[in-house]
Protein backbone atom coordinates (compact mmCIF):
# COMPACT_ATOMS: atom_id res chain seq x y z
CA UNK A 1 0.00 0.00 0.00
CA UNK A 2 1.29 3.67 -1.01
CA UNK A 3 1.11 6.50 0.54
CA UNK A 4 -2.28 7.99 -1.88
CA UNK A 5 -3.74 4.80 -0.62
CA UNK A 6 -3.86 4.53 2.82
CA UNK A 7 -7.12 6.59 4.44
CA UNK A 8 -6.32 9.07 6.11
CA UNK A 9 -3.84 9.91 4.14
CA UNK A 10 -0.80 10.53 5.36
CA UNK A 11 1.61 13.91 6.44
CA UNK A 12 3.36 15.33 3.21
CA UNK A 13 6.73 14.39 5.06
CA UNK A 14 9.35 13.68 2.36
CA UNK A 15 10.95 10.05 2.22
CA UNK A 16 8.84 8.77 4.45
CA UNK A 17 6.64 5.49 2.63
CA UNK A 18 3.57 4.67 5.05
CA UNK A 19 2.35 0.78 4.66
CA UNK A 20 0.46 -1.57 6.65
CA UNK A 21 2.89 -3.39 9.44
CA UNK A 22 2.30 -7.16 10.35
CA UNK A 23 4.01 -9.96 12.43
CA UNK A 24 7.15 -10.32 10.27
CA UNK A 25 7.53 -6.18 11.16
CA UNK A 26 8.33 -6.93 15.05
CA UNK A 27 11.53 -6.84 14.97
CA UNK A 28 11.93 -3.68 13.74
CA UNK A 29 9.26 -2.30 16.07
CA UNK A 30 11.25 -3.38 19.04
CA UNK A 31 14.05 -1.83 17.66
CA UNK A 32 11.94 1.76 17.48
CA UNK A 33 10.30 1.03 20.83
CA UNK A 34 14.15 0.44 22.36
CA UNK A 35 15.24 4.22 20.37
CA UNK A 36 11.75 5.71 22.34
CA UNK A 37 12.05 4.12 25.72
CA UNK A 38 15.85 5.18 26.23
CA UNK A 39 14.14 9.02 25.65
CA UNK A 40 11.24 8.27 27.63
CA UNK A 41 11.91 6.07 30.41
CA UNK A 42 9.07 3.67 31.48
CA UNK A 43 9.40 -0.69 31.74
CA UNK A 44 12.30 -2.04 30.38
CA UNK A 45 10.41 -5.42 29.81
CA UNK A 46 7.34 -3.74 27.83
CA UNK A 47 9.57 -3.35 24.59
CA UNK A 48 10.49 -7.31 24.57
CA UNK A 49 9.46 -8.94 21.66
CA UNK A 50 6.55 -11.01 23.44
CA UNK A 51 5.10 -7.88 24.79
CA UNK A 52 5.38 -5.44 21.90
CA UNK A 53 3.65 -8.66 20.02
CA UNK A 54 0.39 -8.37 22.47
CA UNK A 55 0.01 -4.46 22.14
CA UNK A 56 0.54 -4.28 17.81
CA UNK A 57 -0.32 -8.35 16.61
CA UNK A 58 -3.06 -9.28 19.13
CA UNK A 59 -5.44 -12.20 17.82
CA UNK A 60 -7.84 -9.65 17.28
CA UNK A 61 -9.95 -7.65 14.59
CA UNK A 62 -7.64 -4.47 13.91
CA UNK A 63 -4.93 -3.21 11.75
CA UNK A 64 -1.11 -1.46 11.97
CA UNK A 65 0.63 1.02 9.86
CA UNK A 66 3.89 2.29 10.01
CA UNK A 67 6.28 5.21 8.65
CA UNK A 68 9.59 3.88 6.97
CA UNK A 69 12.92 5.74 5.38
CA UNK A 70 14.15 4.96 2.31
CA UNK A 71 17.07 2.42 4.05
CA UNK A 72 14.10 0.69 5.90
CA UNK A 73 14.34 2.36 9.55
CA UNK A 74 10.74 2.51 10.99
CA UNK A 75 10.13 5.76 12.07
CA UNK A 76 6.72 5.59 13.90
CA UNK A 77 3.87 3.27 14.00
CA UNK A 78 0.66 2.62 15.61
CA UNK A 79 -2.07 -0.31 15.96
CA UNK A 80 -5.62 -0.69 16.65
CA UNK A 81 -7.29 -4.00 17.76
CA UNK A 82 -11.12 -4.97 19.45
CA UNK A 83 -10.21 -7.30 21.96
CA UNK A 84 -12.92 -9.48 23.41
CA UNK A 85 -16.34 -10.31 22.75
CA UNK A 86 -17.76 -8.19 25.61
CA UNK A 87 -19.81 -5.37 24.41
CA UNK A 88 -18.20 -3.36 26.96
CA UNK A 89 -14.71 -3.76 25.96
CA UNK A 90 -12.93 -0.83 24.19
CA UNK A 91 -10.94 -0.40 21.43
CA UNK A 92 -7.22 -0.56 22.00
CA UNK A 93 -4.66 2.32 20.42
CA UNK A 94 -1.10 1.72 20.95
CA UNK A 95 1.51 4.15 19.13
CA UNK A 96 5.10 5.57 19.35
CA UNK A 97 7.26 8.22 17.19
CA UNK A 98 11.15 8.20 17.09
CA UNK A 99 12.25 11.05 19.11
CA UNK A 100 14.22 12.63 16.18
CA UNK A 101 10.95 12.83 13.97
CA UNK A 102 8.43 13.89 16.67
CA UNK A 103 7.52 17.42 16.33
CA UNK A 104 6.41 17.15 13.07
CA UNK A 105 2.66 16.10 13.08
CA UNK A 106 3.11 12.35 12.93
CA UNK A 107 1.98 11.81 16.08
CA UNK A 108 -1.43 13.85 15.80
CA UNK A 109 -1.70 11.86 12.15
CA UNK A 110 -1.68 8.55 13.63
CA UNK A 111 -3.98 9.26 15.79
CA UNK A 112 -6.41 10.95 13.54
CA UNK A 113 -5.87 7.08 11.96
CA UNK A 114 -6.25 5.00 14.92
CA UNK A 115 -9.61 7.15 15.84
CA UNK A 116 -11.09 6.43 12.05
CA UNK A 117 -10.18 2.82 12.05
CA UNK A 118 -11.86 2.48 15.71
CA UNK A 119 -14.92 3.95 14.41
CA UNK A 120 -14.50 1.28 12.05
CA UNK A 121 -14.38 -1.63 13.73
CA UNK A 122 -16.68 0.23 16.35
CA UNK A 123 -19.20 0.49 13.65
CA UNK A 124 -21.25 -3.05 13.48
CA UNK A 125 -21.44 -2.70 17.23
CA UNK A 126 -25.14 -2.37 18.04
CA UNK A 127 -25.30 -2.20 21.90
CA UNK A 128 -22.37 -1.39 24.67
CA UNK A 129 -20.55 1.85 24.93
CA UNK A 130 -18.51 3.09 22.06
CA UNK A 131 -15.18 3.29 24.24
CA UNK A 132 -11.65 3.81 22.44
CA UNK A 133 -8.43 3.24 24.72
CA UNK A 134 -4.95 4.47 24.54
CA UNK A 135 -2.48 2.40 26.71
CA UNK A 136 1.10 4.20 26.63
CA UNK A 137 3.64 2.66 28.06
CA UNK A 138 6.17 5.49 27.71
CA UNK A 139 3.62 8.67 28.67
CA UNK A 140 5.64 12.03 27.78
CA UNK A 141 4.20 15.81 28.52
CA UNK A 142 3.32 16.34 24.52
CA UNK A 143 1.48 13.16 24.34
CA UNK A 144 -0.38 13.88 27.22
CA UNK A 145 -1.41 17.32 25.35
CA UNK A 146 -2.16 15.37 22.30
CA UNK A 147 -4.31 13.21 23.84
CA UNK A 148 -6.50 15.78 25.49
CA UNK A 149 -7.03 17.58 22.66
CA UNK A 150 -7.99 14.38 20.77
CA UNK A 151 -10.94 13.99 23.59
CA UNK A 152 -9.01 11.70 25.26
CA UNK A 153 -9.01 11.47 29.27
CA UNK A 154 -6.81 9.84 31.62
CA UNK A 155 -8.36 7.33 33.72
CA UNK A 156 -5.02 5.50 34.97
CA UNK A 157 -1.70 6.57 35.68
CA UNK A 158 1.44 5.01 37.09
CA UNK A 159 4.91 6.10 37.88
CA UNK A 160 7.90 3.86 37.16
CA UNK A 161 10.51 3.41 39.82
CA UNK A 162 13.63 1.86 39.78
CA UNK A 163 16.49 1.45 42.76
CA UNK A 164 20.21 0.85 41.64
CA UNK A 165 20.96 -1.92 44.24
CA UNK A 166 24.55 -1.09 43.44
CA UNK A 167 24.45 0.95 45.96
CA UNK A 168 23.83 0.96 50.04
CA UNK A 169 20.38 0.27 51.24
CA UNK A 170 18.88 1.54 53.91
CA UNK A 171 18.30 -0.27 57.42
CA UNK A 172 14.89 -0.57 58.13
CA UNK A 173 13.79 -3.27 60.77
CA UNK A 174 10.38 -5.16 61.00
CA UNK A 175 8.30 -4.29 64.07
CA UNK A 176 9.06 -6.68 67.08
CA UNK A 177 5.78 -8.41 66.68
CA UNK A 178 6.04 -9.28 63.12
CA UNK A 179 7.26 -12.59 62.01
CA UNK A 180 8.46 -12.82 58.06
CA UNK A 181 7.73 -15.61 55.96
CA UNK A 182 8.68 -16.66 52.41
CA UNK A 183 6.27 -17.62 49.82
CA UNK A 184 4.88 -21.71 50.15
CA UNK A 185 2.14 -23.10 47.98
CA UNK A 186 0.54 -23.84 51.30
CA UNK A 187 0.58 -20.21 52.16
CA UNK A 188 -1.30 -19.02 49.23
CA UNK A 189 -4.46 -18.32 50.65
CA UNK A 190 -2.63 -16.04 53.38
CA UNK A 191 -1.06 -14.13 51.12
CA UNK A 192 -4.39 -13.45 49.17
CA UNK A 193 -5.73 -12.14 52.67
CA UNK A 194 -2.91 -9.57 53.06
CA UNK A 195 -3.52 -8.72 49.90
CA UNK A 196 -7.10 -8.48 50.49
CA UNK A 197 -6.79 -6.54 53.65
CA UNK A 198 -4.09 -3.97 52.29
CA UNK A 199 -6.11 -2.83 48.40
CA UNK A 200 -9.31 -3.12 49.64
CA UNK A 201 -9.89 0.58 50.59
CA UNK A 202 -7.90 1.75 47.40
CA UNK A 203 -9.81 3.83 44.43
CA UNK A 204 -10.30 0.88 41.49
CA UNK A 205 -10.15 -2.29 43.72
CA UNK A 206 -11.01 -5.01 41.31
CA UNK A 207 -12.32 -7.62 43.98
CA UNK A 208 -10.50 -10.34 42.89
CA UNK A 209 -11.42 -14.02 44.35
CA UNK A 210 -8.07 -15.70 45.64
CA UNK A 211 -7.84 -17.73 42.60
CA UNK A 212 -7.60 -14.90 40.64
CA UNK A 213 -5.47 -13.35 42.13
CA UNK A 214 -2.88 -16.30 42.27
CA UNK A 215 -2.89 -16.96 38.87
CA UNK A 216 -1.97 -13.13 38.22
CA UNK A 217 0.92 -13.26 40.69
CA UNK A 218 2.55 -16.80 39.64
CA UNK A 219 3.90 -17.15 36.53
CA UNK A 220 7.51 -17.90 34.74
CA UNK A 221 8.86 -14.60 36.31
CA UNK A 222 7.49 -15.48 39.62
CA UNK A 223 10.27 -15.95 42.66
CA UNK A 224 9.16 -17.42 45.91
CA UNK A 225 12.24 -16.59 47.57
CA UNK A 226 11.59 -12.54 47.33
CA UNK A 227 8.16 -12.84 48.01
CA UNK A 228 7.41 -12.22 51.84
CA UNK A 229 4.30 -12.65 54.26
CA UNK A 230 4.11 -10.52 57.76
CA UNK A 231 2.09 -12.17 59.82
CA UNK A 232 1.39 -11.00 63.90
CA UNK A 233 0.26 -13.63 65.67
CA UNK A 234 -0.43 -15.91 62.59
CA UNK A 235 -2.45 -13.13 61.09
CA UNK A 236 -1.67 -12.15 57.63
CA UNK A 237 -0.94 -8.36 57.97
CA UNK A 238 1.59 -7.54 55.02
CA UNK A 239 3.10 -8.78 51.81
CA UNK A 240 5.41 -8.40 48.92
CA UNK A 241 5.32 -10.48 45.44
CA UNK A 242 8.55 -10.22 43.62
CA UNK A 243 9.59 -11.20 40.40
CA UNK A 244 12.12 -11.49 38.00
CA UNK A 245 12.86 -9.37 34.84
CA UNK A 246 16.52 -10.30 34.56
CA UNK A 247 18.86 -8.73 34.90
CA UNK A 248 16.66 -6.91 37.47
CA UNK A 249 14.23 -7.54 39.99
CA UNK A 250 10.75 -6.14 40.39
CA UNK A 251 8.28 -5.64 42.92
CA UNK A 252 5.05 -6.56 41.43
CA UNK A 253 3.13 -5.67 44.98
CA UNK A 254 3.45 -4.98 48.02
CA UNK A 255 0.85 -3.43 50.73
CA UNK A 256 0.29 -3.69 54.76
CA UNK A 257 -3.09 -3.87 55.77
CA UNK A 258 -4.21 -0.52 58.26
CA UNK A 259 -4.14 -1.59 61.20
CA UNK A 260 -0.33 -2.09 60.47
CA UNK A 261 0.35 1.16 58.65
CA UNK A 262 2.72 4.22 59.95
CA UNK A 263 5.29 1.37 61.75
CA UNK A 264 7.60 1.19 58.77
CA UNK A 265 6.35 -2.24 57.61
CA UNK A 266 6.18 -1.34 54.00
CA UNK A 267 9.51 -0.20 53.96
CA UNK A 268 10.76 -3.25 55.65
CA UNK A 269 9.25 -5.39 53.23
CA UNK A 270 10.92 -3.48 50.38
CA UNK A 271 14.01 -3.64 51.99
CA UNK A 272 14.71 -7.31 52.78
CA UNK A 273 13.14 -8.46 49.24
CA UNK A 274 16.12 -5.70 48.00
CA UNK A 275 18.99 -7.27 49.59
CA UNK A 276 17.36 -10.64 48.35
CA UNK A 277 17.53 -9.49 45.03
CA UNK A 278 21.10 -8.10 45.38
CA UNK A 279 21.64 -11.36 46.89
CA UNK A 280 21.06 -13.08 44.10
CA UNK A 281 22.72 -10.98 41.48
CA UNK A 282 20.05 -8.25 40.60
CA UNK A 283 21.61 -5.11 39.16
CA UNK A 284 18.48 -3.34 40.27
CA UNK A 285 14.64 -3.64 41.05
CA UNK A 286 11.83 -1.52 39.91
CA UNK A 287 8.19 -1.06 40.94
CA UNK A 288 5.33 0.66 39.74
CA UNK A 289 2.69 3.52 41.77
CA UNK A 290 -0.28 4.72 41.18
CA UNK A 291 -0.37 8.59 41.11
CA UNK A 292 -3.02 9.11 43.15
CA UNK A 293 -1.27 6.95 45.87
CA UNK A 294 1.31 10.22 47.20
CA UNK A 295 1.79 7.73 50.41
CA UNK A 296 3.61 5.27 48.99
CA UNK A 297 5.86 7.30 46.27
CA UNK A 298 6.69 9.24 49.29
CA UNK A 299 7.94 5.67 50.89
CA UNK A 300 9.48 4.49 47.75
CA UNK A 301 11.04 7.85 47.40
CA UNK A 302 12.62 7.47 50.66
CA UNK A 303 14.00 4.26 50.44
CA UNK A 304 16.40 5.45 47.35
CA UNK A 305 13.60 4.71 44.77
CA UNK A 306 13.93 6.92 41.61
CA UNK A 307 10.97 8.09 39.25
CA UNK A 308 11.94 6.99 35.52
CA UNK A 309 9.22 6.78 33.14
CA UNK A 310 5.62 6.93 33.73
CA UNK A 311 2.86 4.46 31.92
CA UNK A 312 -1.15 5.47 31.81
CA UNK A 313 -4.69 4.76 30.20
CA UNK A 314 -6.97 7.34 28.67
CA UNK A 315 -10.40 6.70 27.28
CA UNK A 316 -12.75 8.44 24.89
Amino acid sequence: MQNSTINPAPPPIAGLLWRPLSPADLSTIAELARACHLVDGGLAFMIQPDNLQQRYFPDAPGAAIGAFTPDGHLVACAAVYHRGEAASQPVSIAGQVRPDWRRKGIGAYLLHWSQEVAQQLLAERTTGPRMLQIATESLTAPADRLYRAHGFAPVFEELVMRHDLRLPLPDYALPPDVALTSWQPDLAEQFFQAYDAAFRDRPGFPGWRAAEWLAWIVDDYFRPEWSLLARVAGTPVGFLVGTAEPPDGFVLQVGVAPVMRRRKLGSALLVEAMQRMKADGAASTQLTVNTNNPGAIQTYTQLGFATIGRRARYQQ
